[in-house]
């Protein structure tokens, strides 16, 4: 009853806040807008692929991340955050606009966003701010088989993205897919590549941009918004020397799932892949350090939210029994969906708070412009998180939904090389694919279905016993699977129907 009763305060200040907006009474239910020289800056930094445990401050002993420590220590750290859709693409079309992906339609990856969506970054365009984007956006829907330029070979591969389809991005240094670091290049406005001198490794780059932009929107008395897309520590497995010399391979402690599941061979090819995995995280962690520095110098520290999250975790082990897979991510796992998430703002998120509290990625972009004094659209379907950052009473949530894809036709992506041609009206190719749904609450996970799975993270954090046909835990199924139908009709999911008679 507490949750019907949530649902129905959150639809009824919706209601209320947009028949008070008509009458003209909006700055009176908001916080007021600064003035465009007062208003805060706003960083999203969003590393591929990074685990939410791999962190010291969250209580990994083996990661060293002195700068994630620090944003967590002046910010606030949620323990508790959800990839709603743990691969690359769903979870960015939920990033761009607060809503989930069978709302939006990126329910898998390679599936361009539909124009018709608005994105956080056009709402702050909209609302004066300068906005730019660096790195993967993942959004366009392919890539070329092969792209080099001078002096680049074909193996990093990227997309040009044009400026009608950047989405509010104004100043773009993106692409739509690429994964190679050491070699640093960016497009111009022709589309053509070029090599970035003077790097060789992409993240500093990219870092070096961001305070760029940012010491000219200061200048300009312009407040800005940047999407910082690092891509380490997505495969390949290419860290600097020096970061791979902090973690000598025979010194990782492995989890228990992955003692009992893994042979010797793969364990010693999983700490080999560890030590990549880690110390692209420590490289990461020294980039953050220095916008963090950068940010100071330049005098804007203080009035800067910055918000660092991931897209999805990886297994790094969990869950696999072969050597193809033993990094990945994509399924109701909780190496797979949990995800960071620190949101720092001097100037009004209390220091060193730690929040417990079940939040996802649908709840990102709404938090971002609520921290921001800008209205929230009301098609939005995640939360605000802005009451718990500024260390007021925020939301609670009783569930997280997870999911993939859905039993709608989806265009055949893996030969979809040209976005331009899009075309939502016409489907004579595309094809029915599989899918999947999963709840968690924060005790529990529950995947129901052919390879279905209930863990229970409190007594198996490592997910190491399937409860999914115990009967002593027919009421948690029973109780979990009525809550992912409420959620699948009030978010409307195309596949409510099938999911009910999977849980008939």
């Amino acid at each position: 009853m507490r949750n019907r009763e949530r649902i129905n305060r959150r639809a009824f200040m919706r209601s209320f806040a947009a028949a008070a907006a008509a009458a003209g009474l909006a700055p009176a239910l908001a916080r007021a807008q600064s003035p465009a020289a007062k208003r805060p800056n706003v960083i999203v930094i969003q590393p591929d692929q990074h685990r939410g445990t791999v962190m010291g401050c969250a209580g990994d002993s083996q990661a060293i991340t002195p700068n994630l420590d620090r944003l967590a220590a002046e910010g606030a750290r949620f323990a508790n955050c959800a990839s709603t859709g743990p691969v690359c693409c769903p979870f960015r079309g939920t990033m761009q606009t607060g809503l989930y992906p069978h709302t939006h339609g990126v329910v898998k990856n390679g599936i361009p966003l539909a124009q018709r969506f608005t994105t956080f970054a056009e709402i702050f365009a909209q609302a004066g701010y300068a906005t730019g984007y660096i790195g993967k956006w993942h959004l366009d829907g392919g890539t070329p088989a092969k792209e080099g330029g001078p002096g680049l070979t074909e193996k990093s591969v990227g997309g040009f993205v044009p400026p009608e389809r950047r989405r509010g991005w104004q100043e773009w240094n993106g692409y739509e897919k690429s994964h190679e670091y050491f070699e640093v290049w960016k497009y111009n406005e022709q589309g053509r590549k070029e090599r970035v001198e003077g790097y060789d490794w992409e993240p500093t780059w990219q870092t070096d941009v961001c305070l760029d932009f940012f010491r000219r929107q200061r200048d300009e008395g312009k407040p800005g918004l940047y999407y910082l897309a690092y891509g380490p520590p997505h495969l390949p497995e290419q860290a600097p020397k020096k970061y791979l010399a902090m973690y000598p391979p025979e010194k990782f402690t492995l989890p228990p799932d992955v003692e009992a599941n893994l042979g010797d061979d793969l364990k010693q090819a999983l700490r080999k892949s560890m030590q990549s995995y880690y110390a692209q995280v420590t490289a990461i962690d020294v980039e953050i350090g220095r916008l963090l520095d950068g940010l100071k110098d330049l005098g804007i520290d203080e009035n800067t939210i910055i918000l660092y999250t991931s897209d999805h975790g990886d297994y790094l082990g969990s869950h696999q029994k072969s050597a193809a897979k033993l990094r990945g991510k994509g399924s109701p796992a909780a190496a797979a969906f949990r995800i960071p998430l620190i949101v720092r703002w001097p100037e009004q998120t209390p220091a060193g708070q730690v929040f417990e509290q079940l939040v996802s990625s649908v709840d990102l972009a709404p938090t971002l412009l609520d921290l921001a004094g800008l209205a929230v659209p009301e098609q939005m379907q995640g939360f605000s998180m802005a009451g718990w950052c500024r260390g007021e009473k925020g939301f609670e949530r009783d569930a997280v939904y997870l999911g993939l894809g859905w039993n709608l036709p989806v265009p055949p992506v893996k030969k979809f090389d040209d976005p331009s041609k899009f075309d939502e009206s016409d489907k004579s190719k595309w094809q029915i694919g599989s899918w999947w749904r999963a709840i968690w609450d924060g005790q529990y996970v529950y995947r129901p279905g052919k390879g279905g799975w209930l863990y229970n993270h409190h007594a198996d954090p490592h997910e190491m016993h399937n409860l999914i046909d115990s009967p002593d835990y027919a009421a948690v199924r029973d109780r979990l699977g009525q809550r992912m139908i409420e959620i699948a009709q009030e978010t409307g999911d195309p596949v409510l129907d099938e999911l009910k008679a999977m849980l008939a």
